[in-house]
């Protein structure tokens, strides 16, 4: 049987200049994720994450609690974030991942215009330099090489790569995934595991780690 653990990496640096890397609380966010996961008991064979930076720095918080050395760290770039810059971009609707803010009336207003850049996304054109149907190939493809594979996998991605397997999974339309991925917390642990019978999804969006401190539940 094979265990798979899709873990969403910590807070990335909303309203920053650079986006993708770890806010201070995504790093404790990713610290508690990897003490909850090196306490479970599962035998864990290996470790990959995507290539982008809050995605590698989380997997490699998670390696450091496991007591494992980070040269064993694999990646995998289909297990990257669609590219929501270049989304909203085609969306103007006067703020972006640069001025935004997680909380409050500018979070609001990002995750409004998100959902409405990303529901243009899906309903097509070739404008975009990955396109909604190239995503969810890449998606289908890596976590169905990682789900077959014997023994436990953590997978260090992004929310909305959970959210579109979560969302195919479970039999929803492809254009549902979005309403999943608004529900994803930063650092939580989604599971699927794989038998002679198929692949169930078990658990999808535990954050029972960070319950002790609600300030560590973060959806942005």
């Amino acid at each position: 049987m094979g265990v798979l653990l899709l873990v969403r990496h910590g807070q990335a640096s909303l309203g920053a200049a650079d986006y993708d890397r770890l806010s201070e609380l995504g790093r404790r966010q990713a610290q508690v994720v990897g003490m909850r996961l090196a306490g479970n008991g599962l035998t864990i064979d290996r470790v990959v994450a995507g290539e982008l930076s809050r995605q590698r720095d989380t997997a490699e918080a998670i390696m450091t609690a496991l007591g494992r050395p980070l040269s064993e760290l694999g990646t995998d770039g289909r297990l990257d974030e669609y590219d929501h810059v270049a989304v909203m971009a085609r969306h103007d609707a006067g703020i972006s991942f640069a001025n935004a803010t997680a909380d409050g009336e500018r979070g609001r207003q990002l995750q409004s215009a998100l959902e409405e850049a990303i529901g243009s996304w899906i309903s097509g054109g070739n404008e975009y330099g990955e396109t909604h149907d190239t995503f969810i190939e890449r998606v289908q493809g890596a976590i169905g090489d990682l789900v077959t594979k014997p023994g436990g996998t953590i997978a260090v991605t992004s929310g909305g790569v959970i959210a579109a397997y979560c969302a195919l999974s479970l039999g929803l339309p492809v254009e549902r995934w979005p309403s999943l991925a608004r529900l994803v917390v930063n650092a939580s642990i989604t599971k699927i595991i794989s038998g002679r019978t198929g692949t169930s999804l078990v658990t999808f969006n535990d954050h029972a780690h960070l319950e002790s401190d609600r300030a560590l539940i973060t959806y942005r």
